[in-house]
Formats: C-alpha cells, sequence, structure tokens
C-alpha cells in the first residue's frame, strides 16, 4: 500500500522498486495505490479507504505492507476524517496481523486528539519497519510506546542506473573539470537548501551549485521557498535552480555527476536522495538530524555547524583540483 508512478513522490518510486525486486524474486505482489498512481487495486487514499481496502481483501496475504508517511493518507484540516483514517489503520493491524508498517515519517503526536491515540495503539500492535534506529528511538519516544521493529536500510531498496561521472556530465552538458555540488530533493523548507547555497559562498564559491527539484505540495510555505531559492540564485554566476522533476535516469545522473550531494535538512527521518548517493558512490554531507547521522555512510560526513558544511565544500574543490592536476601531468 503506497502512494506510486506516475505520480512524483520518493515513497512511491521506493515501493515501485521494492514491488520489483519482490517480483523478480517469485513473489506474487498487488500494489493497492491512489488513483493517480498505477496500481493493481486503486482507491482513494482519505478517510482510512485504504485500510479498510486492505482489511477486506488481505486475509490469504502473507505480508501487508503499508509505506507510511502522514501526507499520504491524513486529509489536512479535516479532523473527523482523520479520526476515521486512524481508526482504519488500526483495525487493520487488529484484524490482519500480518501488517507492516515501513515507517518513512511520523508527525510527532498531540496527545489530547483521538486519532493520535488511536495511531498510538496502531504503532504499538503491528510489525513496524524504519530505516535507522534512531527513527525507531524517536517515535517510542515520543509515542511513548515499546514497538515490534525491524530495521531495513534505505539504499536496500534503491535501484539507481550505474553511470559514471563523466558519461553522467556528458548526458547534462555539465563541465567535466570543474567541482559539481547539488542539492536533490522536493523543494520546501525543510530541506534548508539555502544553508548549502551559504556555504558554498563562503566557500569561495568553488566549481558550480546546483539545486534540484520541484514541488510537491503547493502549499503557501513551499511556495514561498521556491520564490525564495528563486531571488536567491538569480544573477548569481555558477548558481542553479532546476525546477523539474526529473526522470529517475536523470535524478541518478545529476547525483552521478556531482562530486559532493549535500543534505542540509532542518528536519528528517532518512533520505532516499541519500541512498541513492550511497548506491551511486557520490560522496554527501548530512545535517545531524534524525536518522540522517546514522543513515551516513564511510564516504559521506555529517555536519552540525554552518562552518563544518563549508570545511566539507573547501575539501572537495580542493581533492578535485588535486585530481585534476594529476591528471594533467599524466
Amino acid at each position: 500500500m503506497s502512494s506510486y508512478p506516475p505520480r512524483h513522490c520518493g515513497i512511491g518510486a521506493y515501493a515501485q522498486a521494492q514491488v520489483a525486486r519482490l517480483r523478480a524474486a517469485g513473489d506474487v505482489v498487488t500494489v493497492l495505490s491512489p488513483p493517480d498512481g498505477e496500481g493493481d487495486v486503486r482507491v482513494d487514499f482519505t478517510g482510512g479507504t485504504p485500510f479498510r481496502e486492505a482489511a477486506r481483501i488481505g486475509g490469504d496475504f502473507e505480508r501487508i505492507v503499508v509505506h507510511y508517511q502522514p501526507g499520504l493518507y491524513f486529509a489536512p484540516r479535516a479532523p473527523v476524517a482523520k479520526i476515521a483514517t486512524a481508526s482504519s489503520l488500526l483495525r487493520l493491524v487488529r484484524t490482519r496481523p500480518q501488517t507492516e508498517i515501513l515507517v518513512h515519517e511520523a508527525d510527532p503526536p498531540l496527545r489530547w486528539r483521538p486519532d493520535y491515540v488511536l495511531l498510538r495503539r496502531a504503532f504499538a500492535r503491528a510489525t513496524l519497519l524504519f530505516h535507522t534506529n534512531a527513527e525507531r528511538v524517536s517515535l517510542e519516544r515520543t509515542y511513548r510506546i515499546r514497538t515490534t521493529a525491524r530495521i531495513v536500510p534505505h539504499a536496500g531498496a534503491v535501484e539507481a542506473r550505474s553511470i559514471s561521472r563523466d558519461e553522467a556530465r556528458r548526458r547534462l552538458d555539465l563541465p567535466g573539470d570543474e567541482p559539481l555540488f547539488l542539492c536533490a530533493g522536493f523543494l520546501q523548507p525543510d530541506k534548508a537548501y539555502e544553508r548549502a547555497v551559504e556555504a558554498w559562498n563562503r566557500a569561495g564559491m568553488p566549481g558550480r551549485m546546483v539545486i534540484v527539484g520541484s514541488i510537491r505540495d503547493a502549499t503557501p510555505a513551499n511556495l514561498a521557498y521556491r520564490d525564495m531559492l528563486r531571488a536567491l540564485v538569480e544573477g548569481v554566476d555558477r548558481l542553479e535552480l532546476v525546477e523539474d522533476y526529473v526522470s529517475d535516469e536523470d535524478f541518478d545522473a545529476w547525483i552521478a555527476a556531482a562530486d559532493l550531494l549535500i543534505l542540509p535538512y532542518r528536519r528528517s527521518w532518512s533520505s532516499g536522495a541519500l541512498a541513492r548517493a550511497q548506491v551511486l558512490r557520490t560522496p554527501a554531507t548530512v545535517a545531524d538530524v534524525g536518522g540522517l547521522g546514522e543513515q551516513a555512510g564511510p564516504n559521506d560526513v555529517v555536519v552540525r555547524t554552518g562552518q563544518d558544511l563549508v570545511d566539507a565544500i573547501m575539501r572537495t574543490a580542493a581533492g578535485r583540483s588535486l585530481a585534476h592536476e594529476a591528471a594533467a601531468e599524466r
């Protein structure tokens, strides 16, 4: 159960990759998606409808996997619908104990609200899957529960296209010899891409800095954030905002082309972009928020201050310069 392509959604892309792996292994998989996804069963995702449908048809399934992110299921400013949604999820995990909830993100609970009371009971009863142990600890602490949980590494579900840095740069018509610093993902305030731009400025503006992304939900806050980024890059040489939901192939090409992926988030659980970078072997700097620090791999750097990020950019630029000089001498 998830959003699903062609909807522009990282969770949907993750679910599609999971389905492809399961089917390749011989499993029979039924995808339950919203109407704008190409699932085998399509239902409206508000008011608890997908959970009731899964409970209705799921008796013969060995596993029911719910990809959970609040915005997929809970309609904003709809208290009655929120209660119905949480109640339906609780009913699903009670009647179908084979249900697993892969928690991509969960809102902090407001304990006096009935929907969160019901959601807390559902989380406590179900088998929960997390990408990092930090996410599990955070949910248990904020919801005041002990979970039955497993850790599912994020990169294990990523199917990135193998492409070399030189090939990726040719595909994107980028210079082959200058450092490329990249932010990639949906445009929203929690991503804090302006922090990367500030650090790049303080580092002396080496190479090229590119932000690749689009708005997923056209909320006033997200639109204002996009407008701020537009103003930030306007007229600045070698600083670019590529405002587009690029294809999976081009997204992977941008990451493969980069010398450093920068994830300066204010708030996050885990990151699909970081998982893709790890598969493509592109180093990343990640803010020490949510589960990102735990998700970071041996080639990544966890940054805690603005100066940490400036230093990471300067080291990357210096490393590229030395590599270019060595290649020229050969």
